[in-house]
């Protein structure tokens, strides 16, 4: 699924107030298929599949880390996981975090080298800062974005 679809699932799911219905067509319409949704007062579900595969989206405050997450992809602690996503092509997790970007950066550095990736890209524009790490034919992006309230890590696994 390409990376577009990933910024047009976050925008459906955090950018609009709309109520399951709405939030369903526009969904569907965005991939072409159906779509189950799951709605509680602390999470929210979305799976379905297209040509590609299966996919599932979870946010809200029980979003949990899948269980088929690499376990080679270091998650940082302390945080709170927001928002998870499995994709045919991978995963993508956002997080929350009130530690420091550079000490969480420095971190991510340091255990992503420690797990056998290998660091492609390091940039920092304002509040946001990237790494792009490479590993066995994947690619691992993590971004620190930095907020009023906390920071938010957005981490991206995809294969080839």
């Amino acid at each position: 699924m390409p990376r577009i679809l990933f910024c047009l699932f976050f925008s459906i799911i955090f950018l609009t107030g709309c109520g399951e219905s709405a939030e369903k067509e526009k969904i569907e319409k965005a991939t072409g298929t159906k779509a189950d949704m799951d709605l509680s007062n602390k999470k929210m579900k979305i799976t379905g599949e297209t040509e590609n595969g299966k996919y599932t989206i979870t946010a809200g405050e029980e979003t949990e880390i899948p269980g088929d997450f690499p376990d080679d992809v270091f998650i940082y602690r302390p945080s709170k996981v927001i928002m998870a996503m499995k994709v045919p092509e991978g995963h993508s997790l956002t997080l929350t975090s009130s530690d420091d970007r550079s000490r969480i950066l420095d971190t991510y550095k340091q255990k992503m080298d420690a797990k056998g990736w290998t660091e492609e890209t390091s940039i920092i524009m304002g509040p946001q800062s990237t790494i792009v790490y490479k590993k066995n034919g994947r690619t691992a992006s993590i971004s620190v974005i930095t907020s009023d309230k906390a920071l938010q890590i957005n981490l991206v696994v995809t294969t080839k």
